[in-house]
């Protein structure tokens, strides 16, 4: 359930948005648009830092339990899936 993206895949979906963001007559923006590029491609990798913080505090969680769960099992995955809604709710996030 790992959300790592390569800078390539980042680099893509940045200029996505940013294509959108040209093309679009319903946004303004003052900035340059090679500044909100650079800007979201910070955030997109901020936001992924964040997410893999969460999955190794839930992995750490689901390793000190008395008993031994084995990753993939149907127990691991909805234990994950628990700690992770809990550390995302620690900070007002939702992940499907």
């Amino acid at each position: 359930m790992s959300l790592k993206l390569s800078k390539n895949k980042i680099n893509h979906l940045t200029k996505l948005l940013v294509e959108y963001l040209e093309k679009s007559d319903e946004i303004d923006y003052i900035d340059d648009i090679g500044n909100i590029r650079l800007k979201i491609f910070r955030f997109i990798v901020e936001e992924l830092k964040v997410f893999e913080d969460i999955e190794t505090k839930s992995r750490e969680k689901l390793i000190t339990q008395k008993k031994s769960i084995p990753e993939g099992s149907r127990e691991w995955e909805i234990l994950f899936r628990k700690y992770t809604n809990e550390e995302l709710s620690k900070l007002s996030k939702i992940w499907d």
